[in-house]
């Protein structure tokens, strides 16, 4: 059996409604003042009388506005607020410049830093993703071996797994720098490699598989440096070097290797291929794991013009030493270092 207010206790409760209802507060923020007061009551008390007194406050909130321009509302809120106006001055010039009439507690909120839509997301769309060679090289990783996929939970992950400290290391600060954040701690798995993961919904648009090409093109071919990123990235995650200094990389996405390509092109670095260097259904028995499997899809190669290692060198190179290192090996044999 519910206890009953006393008369008192009610007065004051829907008195605190009815000003906190005229301010705009909502009655989670009427009941904090009403403790803050020392008024003991219970918030799903508040809540009864809250909808019992105010039933308009009941109907079916509307869709939310876009994100982006949810955004764009934040920041002219905080800046407003930075220059000394109110709560309801701001909301008068919001409604003013953009036509939108924002609730008071939704100004309160963001002004105390208790909401915010950048919330979750620390990147809140493609359209707010800025073109840098950390970019790039996050690009480059995980449209090579990387990852990007949607858990069930509806959590959005990118990363890598790789068996190299160098390369995770500098897979780690360039995905840090792109989710302006510290850079996630790579962990080892039983095996020896190590992994490297981040939660962005927006990384994961633009890099979910198979690639889509036109996603990545303004990030990629913003710049030469980008390109470079790019090229990296990728050689560092696909790409091998064998005694004889040759380098090749492979992928089954033959759409994405003619990309790999033409970017090298453009930095002027000759390819050939992509050829097929492994037929689908075939057979292959992976040493690591000690188990035969069957190759689902087709597998290409490109390989570096011998000609332009020197350019491939001095433009793009290795993270992982141990790659870049029998590179300039070879290319100090041939005088070329």
């Amino acid at each position: 059996m519910k206890k009953r207010l006393s008369p008192e206790v009610k007065e004051k409760l829907l008195e605190a409604l009815k000003t906190g209802v005229e301010k705009g507060y909502s009655y989670y923020m009427i009941w904090k003042i009403l403790r803050k007061n020392g008024v003991e009551i219970s918030k799903s008390t508040v809540e009864h009388y809250y909808y019992k007194n105010f039933p308009e406050k009941l109907k079916k909130r509307g869709p939310y506005l876009p994100r982006e321009l949810r955004i764009k509302l934040y920041d002219e809120v905080k800046k407003l607020r930075g220059e000394g106006l109110g709560y309801r001055k701001i909301k008068k010039k919001i409604e003013e410049l953009y036509n939108i009439s924002l609730s008071l507690s939704t100004i309160s909120r963001w002004c105390r830093n208790t909401r915010s839509p950048y919330n979750g997301r620390r990147i809140p769309s493609i359209e707010f993703l800025e073109p840098s060679p950390e970019l790039a090289y996050v690009i480059g990783v995980v449209a090579g071996d990387g990852w990007a996929f949607k858990k069930r939970n509806g959590r959005h992950i990118v990363g890598a797994r790789v068996k190299d400290e160098d390369f995770i290391e500098e897979f780690s600060r360039c995905l840090g720098k792109v989710l302006n954040r510290d850079p996630p701690k790579p962990r080892q798995e039983k095996d020896g490699r190590l992994v490297v993961s981040a939660e962005s919904k927006t990384l994961y648009e633009i890099l979910q598989k198979p690639i889509d090409i036109d996603k990545i093109t303004s990030f990629v071919e913003h710049c030469k440096e980008c390109m470079r990123g790019f090229l990296r990235g990728f050689f560092d995650s696909e790409g091998c070097v064998r005694k004889d200094g040759s380098i090749y990389c492979f992928n089954a996405d033959i759409q994405l290797l003619q990309y790999v390509k033409r970017i090298l092109g453009l930095l002027g670095i000759r390819t050939t291929g992509p050829k097929i260097y492994t037929k689908k259904e075939t057979l292959l028995f992976n040493e690591r794991m000690g188990k035969t499997y069957l190759r689902k899809k087709d597998v290409y190669r490109i390989y570096i013009r011998m000609r332009d290692l020197l350019k491939f060198h001095q433009l793009v190179g290795f993270t992982i030493q141990r790659k870049q290192k029998r590179l300039e090996e070879y290319l100090r044999k041939r005088g070329l270092l």
